[in-house]
């Protein structure tokens, strides 16, 4: 029983990794397409309401795209 707990989370683990991978991929492209355009990223993403949004995963989905 012990292995397959181990297997489980070894591979909730590998998952877990893979999409932050991903998503690590996916915003250094949204950079290099910002900075090849020339566009700052405050320019490019403005919040939609005028409400400014100042938890941490507001800060890193708005500033760094995650």
């Amino acid at each position: 029983m012990a292995k397959d707990m181990t297997g489980t989370i070894n591979t909730l683990r590998n998952i877990a990794v893979g999409r932050c991978r991903e998503r690590l991929d996916q915003a250094a492209q949204k950079a290099k397409d910002l900075i090849n355009n020339g566009q700052s990223v405050e320019q490019k993403e403005k919040p939609l309401s005028g409400k400014e949004q100042y938890g941490v995963t507001s800060l890193l989905k708005h500033k760094h795209g995650l």
